[in-house]
């Protein structure tokens, strides 16, 4: 089981790295949001894939696709192009590591690309993380379980810097109908973030 989780480790870290690469080399917008990013940015937890928002024309996508599975990618391309096309959504794999592709439909997607910026991931490999707020709107966004508490660790360990007016107005530009949602941030922020009030 330990030898299961250190090949998943492994598959994960490489397949963050070819993609940090690729999408670098081939100026594609990005940036790593999900549990990985929530681990970079506020606690560690375990995740199995890696979730990407992703600004890149449609024209460019069949280089970009075939780049990744030359380096060991396992894609199905027209596929993965519908979907990305028709359902701003995609997914392929790195041997058992899933990963997800979100274009950037919400405006409060096309900031978190725009306000990522590059970490260190493994010696000589970089990519672009979306900063805590960009997280917490995404997570506002999918609002599950899972995402309540993901909110609630980067509230806590980005206590200090962390922009709640940015993320208040980006969330107040796609809540209309969200008032449950929109009261558990208030909340959330007034109990993890004293001096916001």
């Amino acid at each position: 089981m330990v030898e299961e989780h250190d090949d998943l480790a492994g598959e994960l870290i490489r397949a963050v790295e070819i993609l940090g690469d690729v999408l670098t080399v081939q100026s594609v917008r990005y940036a790593l949001i999900g549990g990985l990013a929530t681990s970079l940015r506020g606690r560690p937890r375990f995740t199995q894939d890696v979730d990407l928002l992703l600004d890149v024309p449609q024209i460019r996508l069949p280089m970009l696709l075939d780049e990744l599975a030359q380096r060991g990618f396992s894609i199905d391309a027209g596929t993965v192009m519908r979907e990305f096309v028709q359902h701003n959504f995609a997914s392929f794999e790195f041997g058992s590591v899933r990963i997800d592709w979100i274009k950037p439909v919400l405006p409060l997607y096309a900031r978190t690309i725009t306000q990522a910026s590059q970490v260190l991931w493994t010696e000589g490999h970089s990519v672009r993380v979306a900063q805590a707020e960009g997280l917490i709107l995404t997570k506002m966004v999918a609002f599950r379980p899972q995402d309540q508490a993901d909110i609630e660790a980067l509230l806590i360990a980005n206590r200090n810097e962390i922009d709640v007016g940015v993320i208040r107005q980006e969330w107040a530009a796609v809540a209309a109908g969200e008032d449950a949602r929109t009261a558990w941030l208030e909340q959330a922020i007034s109990r993890l973030v004293p001096s916001s009030n």
